[in-house]
């Protein structure tokens, strides 16, 4: 059995979350959440997997002390305290909980859409400061009222039925909803989010923070509201402008605004909560005790999960494929690797574009990018400072400026399956295509517009010469000569009289000698070695 995992659990989960990874051989726990940050470095260190949840932020500098990480898990829906771009660059999964908190983040979002149309905390604190005062508080239905909801998510679903329940009517806006799919869902679109806020009685906020969405609840689209307008977000700080929304309040605009996150967390804009139109909360969209028990509890599983079959559960950089799919296509996955290896020895130059082609029923929209990532890998693991997998190839490969392009090409006229991997770079194009013969014979059958049967493993050499008689014997006199023994030839030629290229695989490596002799040779127009897995 192979050593244990050692999973840090670096904020508080539940006892029962963590009695689901309790007697676990392939898992080490270290549950040491609110270290300080020396610690909890030292202690990422040595971890292969991490959970988080709000508290711990992992960061570009974080990752960098990683030295054997290989997954995060968010107990929670956003991954906003997670740098993904660095974990996908140090080829680390990052997964989320989804659907952990859904219900409860919604239902926190309809709560504080009834408190603000009801002013029930102002109420509550005027009844508590011995006050009797119905005439300041009298509030608005919402039965009959428009919402309007930004992002039409699992969260926002939610809403939407909730407020239909309400008897409110419901328009919406998100980018990646058809029109024909809105019409089932019983809304209408806008076309864009100050479209929609000219139009609702209340805006509901439930998109993630990214740049797209930084401040989109700005100045200007405030200035175009419905005179009026109620503002609910209990999604993200930093996506509605604090100084903004707080001028529209003073003025009139804004009617009133219910707040569960803020830019800064704790808020710095003291002014905006202590406004008398405003219903604000901590950041409380997810605490409910069920959520928080159904995300730890995921967490856990997910990462018990990756660690005994290599399952992806929900990730956020990486494909999701099914173990058992990933070893039904293992054969396809080791020829896609060795493809990638093979370019990397032979290529010249900085590449440019590497092209990726799939010919066959097989390769469906699932598995062609699983495959191309697999590809890179092979094609970057020598081009890169840091350990390469197919998490982080295609990342490191968009960074060095090459462009992956694939292509389905249908059904080949040689192959009921194969991959060709096309390379071009500053000083040389070229490409390479395989195949499956059996359950696992992998076939190195094309080069450019050269057609043969190689072994695809092991030394390997590549010889291109011309179509003469006698070029056979002369390769095999050098090889005899430098005590190299060849285990299988496989030739092809463009035509006769032409150029020909001999693929040889050899029991041992050539050495430097042998391969300038080979170079050297009158008719001998290239020879390359390769060293490929066995």
């Amino acid at each position: 059995m192979s050593d244990p995992k050692i999973l840090f659990i670096a904020d508080p989960l539940s006892d029962d979350a963590l009695s689901i990874l309790n007697g676990e051989d392939c898992v080490q726990l270290e549950n040491q959440p609110g270290l300080p940050e020396e610690e909890k470095l030292k202690l990422a260190n040595k971890a292969h997997g991490i959970i988080v949840r709000s508290q711990t932020t992992i960061t570009k500098e974080f990752l960098e002390v990683c030295d054997h990480l290989q997954i995060i898990v968010r107990a929670g829906v956003g991954v906003d305290n997670i740098d993904v771009e660095a974990a996908t660059r140090k080829g680390v999964v990052v997964q989320n909980i989804p659907e952990g908190n859904t219900r409860s983040a919604a239902e926190h979002a309809v709560a504080m859409m009834m408190s603000l149309a009801r002013n029930v905390p102002q109420a509550h604190k005027s009844l508590q400061e011995g006050k009797w005062d119905r005439k300041t508080y009298v509030g608005t239905e919402l039965q009959g009222k428009t919402l309007g909801i930004v992002g039409l998510g699992k969260i926002g679903r939610h809403v939407l039925n909730m407020a239909t329940g309400l008897g409110m009517k419901i328009m919406g806006f998100d980018p990646f909803i058809s029109p024909q799919l809105a019409q089932e869902m019983g809304l209408s679109l806008a076309e864009s989010v100050a479209d929609l806020a000219a139009e609702v009685d209340f805006l509901s906020i439930h998109v993630p923070k990214s740049p797209e969405t930084a401040n989109l609840i700005d100045a200007e689209l405030l200035s175009k509201a419905k005179k009026g307008l109620r503002l609910v977000n209990c999604a993200r700080g930093g996506i509605v402008d604090e100084k903004a929304l707080f001028d529209a309040l003073e003025d009139g605009t804004v009617a009133g605004a219910a707040l569960d996150v803020f830019e800064k967390e704790p808020p710095e804009f003291t002014d905006l909560i202590l406004h008398p139109k405003v219903v604000c909360t901590p950041h409380l969209g997810a605490s409910t005790k069920e959520a928080q028990q159904n995300v730890a509890i995921a967490a856990c599983e997910q990462m018990l999960a990756f660690f005994k079959e290599g399952k992806l559960v929900s990730p956020i950089n990486s494909l999701n494929l099914e173990p058992a799919i990933v070893e039904e296509i293992r054969p396809y996955h080791d020829l896609a690797y060795r493809l990638g290896v093979l370019h990397s020895q032979v290529s010249e130059g900085n590449p440019v574009r590497v092209r990726v082609e799939f010919f066959g029923d097989l390769f469906d929209n699932q598995l062609r990018p699983y495959l191309t990532s697999v590809v890179l890998s092979g094609f970057m693991k020598d081009r890169s400072s840091q350990e390469v997998n197919t998490i982080n190839a295609h990342h490191l490969a968009t960074e060095m400026g090459v462009v992956v392009e694939e292509t389905a090409e249908g059904k080949s006229k040689y192959f009921h399956q194969m991959i060709r991997v096309h390379v071009e770079s500053a000083k040389s194009s070229r490409s390479f295509g395989g195949t499956i013969r059996g359950q696992k014979g992998l076939r190195l059958v094309s080069l450019d517009d050269y057609h043969f049967d190689a072994v695809l493993e092991g030394s390997l050499l590549l010889i291109q010469n011309k179509d003469q008689p006698g070029m056979i014997g002369v390769v095999g006199g050098i090889l005899s000569a430098n005590e190299v023994n060849i285990s299988y030839m496989s030739l092809g030629r463009d035509q006769s009289g032409g150029t020909a290229v001999a693929l040889l695989n050899l029991d041992e490596p050539v050495s430097d000698k042998a391969l300038e002799d080979l170079r050297s040779t009158d008719g001998i127009l290239w020879a390359q070695q390769t060293h490929l897995p066995v």
